[in-house]
């Protein structure tokens, strides 16, 4: 299963957009998952892929301006009055972690 699978499914479980995505890297992290909104309103899903690449030693102005081109913000009422569905976010924002990983 990858990440964005696994990240979509722990969604769809109930778990919220931070700890979706945060905690599918979780053999390669540790930690807690950052609070959605807590960085000046910005996605929870992207605040966790954020913390993830960080932990990795990854940079994230690659992975932000991606997110940004894809959903048109990085702010969590942005997308939601945009009816951006959270899976989607979720699941865009693993799968853009694991390519980063990847290309490392």
């Amino acid at each position: 299963m990858s990440r964005e699978e696994t990240a979509r499914s722990k969604h769809k479980n109930g778990n919220n957009c931070a700890v979706s995505v945060y905690s599918s890297f979780f053999d390669r992290i540790s930690g807690v998952a950052p609070t959605p909104r807590s960085e000046g309103g910005k996605c929870g899903a992207l605040l966790a892929g954020e913390k993830a690449l960080s932990q990795m030693g990854l940079s994230t102005e690659t992975f932000d301006q991606e997110f940004l081109e894809l959903f048109g913000s990085l702010k969590c009422a942005d997308l939601r009055k945009a009816k951006i569905p959270c899976n989607d976010l979720v699941g865009t924002a693993a799968r853009l972690v694991e390519e980063m990983m990847e290309q490392k």
